[in-house]
């Protein structure tokens, strides 16, 4: 099996933008793609082009835009990715959603899909437990055995 070409954070992001819009409404467009990212839209046409070239999406100027299967499957595993650290830094480590959110895609896309499942898992064991790390929640107490 080859090994999957790893895209720059910056793209990552915008391909992650394109799959939720896309999830929400079946295409995106480069209007709603600048909105949600909050850059104007010749900014957003450049980097389609870009994802477009590497085969992430389909993209016409002026026009509609859809992930590749090979788009999506990465996107997934992106997403994946991202809602298991936010539902880490939020659940476990009790951050603010703000702080959980903003960490949480830095993160993203710096960290191994191995270590991601394995913070998974440890969120999931925790839940199941009904183990609070910080006791109160406010980070004071100490992890009771």
């Amino acid at each position: 099996m080859e090994k999957e070409e790893k895209l720059a954070p910056r793209l990552e992001d915008y391909l992650e933008t394109i799959y939720l819009l896309e999830s929400q409404k079946r295409v995106a467009r480069v209007k709603e793609i600048a909105q949600a990212r909050g850059v104007k839209m010749p900014t957003v046409s450049e980097v389609l082009k870009r994802l477009s070239k590497k085969g992430y999406v389909l993209y016409e100027s002026y026009g509609y835009v859809r992930t590749t299967k090979k788009g999506r499957e990465y996107a997934q595993k992106l997403y994946r990715k991202h809602r298991a650290l936010i539902t880490f830094l939020k659940d476990v480590l009790k951050l603010p959603e703000e702080v959980a959110e903003r960490e949480g895609c830095l993160m993203e896309h710096h960290l191994s899909s191995e270590t991601v499942e394995r913070i998974e898992k440890l969120t999931e064991f925790l839940k199941e437990r009904g183990i609070d790390p910080f006791g109160d929640g406010n980070g004071s107490d100490t992890v009771d055995s």
